[in-house]
């Protein structure tokens, strides 16, 4: 099982009788073999935009573990309920993600600023190799002022 979580928005028209749509949603969670973490009444609050003609909705967040096709029944259910301005349902560890780079940090005394300019901008210099197949390294000349 993966822990889920769905936010669900209510009609604020519904008045007191939210408590038997949650209560609907998390039978359908237990009954497709499901474990219920938590319930939030978060409760009404403004929409940034009116959906179906309403600008304020009452909040409900379910976190909850289960299977995949307990899920889409949860989203069949809230679909198909009058009431329910929006819903969403989200994976809460999801392993998909790519890994944060790590950026490379240099303190300016540590390397001098030319390498810090073309750190990742220039290609490569050219390697030359001497016949005996010792390879010989460019050395930068120092310039004097």
């Amino acid at each position: 099982m993966r822990p889920y979580e769905t936010l669900i928005v209510l009609s604020p028209t519904l008045g007191g009788d939210t408590q038997p749509l949650i209560d609907r949603v998390q039978e359908v969670i237990r009954s497709r073999g499901g474990q219920i973490d938590a319930s939030h009444d978060w409760g009404s609050k403004r929409l940034a935009h009116p959906i179906q003609k309403q600008t304020d909705g009452r909040y409900f967040l379910i976190e909850y573990q289960a299977e995949g096709d307990a899920v889409a029944e949860v989203e069949r259910t809230l679909r198909i309920t009058d009431g329910v301005l929006r819903y969403i349902s989200v994976q809460q560890e999801h392993t998909g993600l790519p890994q944060p780079r790590v950026r490379e940090s240099y303190r300016r005394d540590d390397v001098p600023l030319n390498e810090m300019r073309s750190h990742g901008s220039e290609p490569e210099a050219a390697v030359e190799t001497e016949p005996g197949g010792e390879v010989v390294a460019d050395e930068p000349s120092e310039q004097i002022e």
